[in-house]
């Protein structure tokens, strides 16, 4: 009885995987000139600090988490993940933002975000 079982379950045809869906990634500089359009301060009360200071916070960190952009386009076969993406993410994140929701924004995947954010050794 077993065996007719596992026959019918193998014969059976197989469900077809979903497609594989590509997030369109976040264009920092894009991002930065909606904001800008949106009001002097929409900068400011999205990151809780001034551009600059998110510049200056991005050239700061950027040597403790390089990211070797031939390798990353090998093995994603898309632009790396920015340090800027990356600062989005983290400044979210620790303003009380959902990863969910973060990653949505950003255009990248919940094992990239978790990845990004665990660059930052919290």
């Amino acid at each position: 009885m077993t065996c007719v079982l596992v026959g019918e379950y193998i014969c059976s045809e197989k469900e077809e995987r979903p497609k594989f869906y590509v997030r369109n990634r976040m264009e920092c500089e894009r991002h930065i000139a909606e904001l800008t359009a949106e009001g002097s301060d929409a900068l400011q009360r999205m990151y809780r600090m001034e551009y600059s200071a998110f510049l200056k916070l991005s050239t700061f960190i950027w040597p403790k988490i390089q990211v070797n952009d031939e390798m990353s386009r090998c093995f994603a076969s898309r632009s790396p993940i920015t340090i800027e993406i990356m600062l989005h993410c983290l400044l979210q994140w620790l303003g009380g933002g959902s990863y969910l929701n973060i990653g949505i924004c950003a255009g990248i995947f919940p094992a990239a975000y978790i990845s990004a954010i665990m660059q930052f050794e919290l």
